[in-house]
């Protein structure tokens, strides 16, 4: 192979050696961000959950103190 040939060779081994690196790079850091994405959407859900919970007691409590016979119907 002569050498200007040799070394086109040598580069194009190099970009496609360098692509792939990018690749698993841009995997990675997309696989990064949807575990943080996924953190987030869990820590918001438990919010959720506690704050439906305490509405829940709010409203246990609100109805325990009101008179057992308080719906009269028509």
């Amino acid at each position: 192979m002569r050498p200007a040939e040799q070394l086109a060779a040598e580069r194009a081994r190099g970009h496609r050696q360098l692509a792939g690196q990018l690749r698993l790079a841009h995997g990675l850091a997309a696989l990064r961000q949807a575990r943080r994405k996924e953190l987030r959407a869990e820590r918001r859900l438990v919010t959720a959950w506690r704050r439906a919970a305490e509405l829940r007691d709010t409203a246990e409590l609100r109805d325990a103190a009101e008179p057992a016979n308080w719906y009269v119907p028509h």
